[in-house]
């Protein structure tokens, strides 16, 4: 399944306009986005972004794709370069103009994910074949996972991410028994 925040870059570059160039194998926006939300924590270099992206999402774009996407919002004045100690090491924080963006692009994000309910449920009852009472579970439990996960990133939220993972891993357990055991009654006849 593809993530929710991947389907909100695709979203808000599709609507923003063209300043926003495809990146080969990844969706619309996604690389420039990514970049810009990066950049909104602290300053970095290109090299420091990719490394930052692969840890994120476990795809490392090229530095093809790095550099060249900092020149262009440097030139459009998203971003600019501040100044390093380190000799020859160009790092880039977010302007007034890339901070705006952005926050235009996460004051959309509540639009975006009304309209994901809305495509899950066409896919679910379309694809899956659920019926209304385990459709409206299974978005239940998205929705709450992502609610949530703004509020499990700091060290002090650890017991909460345990609790967390204890009750996804015994209901995806149960449900793949449950599955196995159909398997298994189906093979037989």
């Amino acid at each position: 399944m593809i993530s929710v925040e991947i389907l909100i870059v695709i979203y808000m570059c599709w609507h923003h306009g063209n300043w926003m160039k495809r990146s080969v194998g990844v969706p619309r926006g996604f690389l420039s986005y990514g970049v810009l939300k990066i950049l909104n924590q602290k300053p970095m270099s290109g090299s420091e972004l990719m490394e930052e992206i692969e840890k994120r999402t476990g795809w490392k774009p090229s530095p093809g794709s790095i550099y060249p996407l900092l020149a262009r919002l440097q030139e459009e004045g998203f971003v600019e370069e501040v100044k390093s100690e380190e000799p020859g090491l160009k790092r880039f924080k977010l302007t007034d103009k890339g901070q705006t963006l952005l926050t235009e692009y996460d004051n959309r994000r509540e639009v975006f994910r009304r309209k994901i309910h809305h495509m899950r449920r066409f896919e679910h009852m379309l694809h899956r074949e659920l019926d209304e009472d385990l459709y409206q579970l299974s978005t239940k439990l998205l929705e709450s996972i992502e609610k949530i996960s703004p509020y499990l990133r700091s060290e002090k939220t650890n017991e909460a991410k345990e609790k967390i993972r204890s009750i996804l891993t015994r209901a995806a357990d149960e449900i793949e028994e449950i599955r196995k055991s159909y398997e298994t009654i189906n093979k037989g006849s």
